[in-house]
């Protein structure tokens, strides 16, 4: 997992970027993970390529706003392109949100997203809620949300 972090964190930054073999590591670490996190054949039965990114389990409070009020959620997942967000109220396909990330320190990063899909309560396959995928990010977001995703995936580590 360190390796991992490593080289996230250069390929988010860029700085310095990562070369091809790096890249091809990084792949590789990202492709255990997720097995590791989710489930799923081993490396030699891949098929497809991977999600666009990391989905990490987390527990992060998030807030958006609907006409008549202001809704606090839990984000059950995180990865740099979106999350999954637990509600028993999900809000239509399409719906554009704004965002406020709520980090333990008091600080929060807001961000533009979109729901692009929804699980209604009774709907099989989890609980219900909605994901949501982040758009239009500014670097200074897009590496506060990296951040996120490396401290969802850090607390995953045993003791």
């Amino acid at each position: 997992m360190e390796e991992f972090l490593r080289l996230n964190r250069r390929r988010v930054r860029a700085l310095p970027p990562l070369a091809p073999r790096e890249h091809e590591r990084w792949l590789d670490l990202r492709w255990r993970l997720e097995e590791a996190l989710v489930g799923g054949p081993g490396p030699s039965a891949r098929r497809g390529p991977p999600r666009k990114a990391l989905r990490v389990p987390a527990s992060l409070e998030v807030e958006y706003a609907e006409p008549d009020r202001e809704v606090l959620c839990s984000a059950e997942e995180i990865g740099e392109g979106g999350l999954f967000l637990a509600t028993g109220h999900p809000v239509g396909v399409g719906t554009p949100l704004h965002l406020k990330l709520c980090i333990d320190t008091g600080e929060s990063v807001e961000v533009e997203g979109a729901v692009v899909w929804v699980r209604r309560p009774g709907d099989a396959g989890g609980p219900p809620g909605m994901g949501i995928q982040f758009e239009g990010l500014d670097d200074a977001q897009r590496e506060a949300v990296a951040c996120l995703v490396e401290t969802a995936l850090a607390a995953l580590r045993p003791c």
